[in-house]
């Protein structure tokens, strides 16, 4: 038994001497990464610019310029000199209006 309890302590022992020396004998030890720049900080926010989208042609015909109701929206349409045309902006659309011949 003293066998045993010798070479249990000397084995104990010389992994504790190898760990102080740093020989890497030991069970293993952790080694941090460098540290490198601090990558997790939160970026200022670029206003995102949007791009102009291709405006939907949509037409409809009416009898007149009054105000009517139109999907559930009461609209008036107007003259438009950009466009050069009668109509009026919904959901961010330019609907045209065109009058029906008689």
């Amino acid at each position: 038994m003293n066998i045993k309890k010798a070479a249990t302590s000397t084995i104990a022992a010389g992994f504790v001497g190898a760990a102080v020396l740093g020989l890497g004998v030991s069970a293993g030890t952790a080694n941090a990464a460098p540290v490198g720049p601090n990558t997790h900080t939160q970026q200022q926010a670029q206003p995102q610019r949007q791009q102009p989208q291709q405006q939907r042609a949509i037409t409809i015909t009416r009898p007149n310029y009054r105000p009517f109701t139109y999907r559930g929206a009461h609209v008036t349409p107007r003259y438009d000199v950009a466009r050069g045309q009668w109509g009026f902006t919904f959901d961010r659309t330019f609907v045209h209006v065109v009058l029906a011949r008689r």
